[in-house]
């Protein structure tokens, strides 16, 4: 007989594997439409270009953490007592990250390609203004705070 914690942990885990593997085929959309432009099959414009390749490699990165944590979860939950509470954090940070992310680039225009290192935001920032900036540092943000409680837990319950 399965423990009610053990269930969960099974829906979390099906549930993020089953939004990386929806995100993973619109980010190789992407990554094709990108390929498409650059060898002139398909013209778009340079600011959806630099929208769609800030998505792109912000996107395939975050989507490789989050189906790995869930595997990694999905394994370790069979041989230590995990509470599935830190588990869902994680993930509803993440997906508020995402959220935010997507407003950046989609509704505040941000488009910095992956290097959303400094000083680039800010200087991108004067282009279409600090919100777009704010919303994608921020949601980066949310999403390394979930990951950095999970790793904690994970880590002390590893240690114990």
């Amino acid at each position: 007989m399965e423990s009610k914690a053990r269930k969960q942990i099974k829906k979390g885990v099906a549930f993020s594997l089953m939004v990386t593997s929806v995100v993973l085929v619109f980010m190789m959309v992407f990554g094709v439409m990108m390929l498409l432009n650059q060898g002139n099959v398909v013209k778009i414009s340079a600011q959806l270009f630099y929208k769609v390749m800030t998505i792109h490699g912000t996107g395939m990165i975050g989507i490789a953490a989050l189906g790995g944590s869930a595997i990694m979860w999905y394994y370790l939950s069979k041989y230590i007592h995990l509470n599935p509470k830190v588990f869902f954090t994680n993930l509803i940070l993440s997906l508020i990250g995402v959220v935010m992310i997507l407003a950046a680039i989609f509704v505040f225009n941000f488009s910095d390609g992956w290097t959303f290192l400094y000083p680039l935001p800010s200087a991108s920032a004067k282009l279409n203004g600090s919100a777009g900036a704010l919303f994608f540092l921020f949601g980066l943000l949310l999403l390394g705070i979930g990951y950095l409680v999970m790793y904690f837990y994970l880590a002390a319950r590893l240690i114990k």
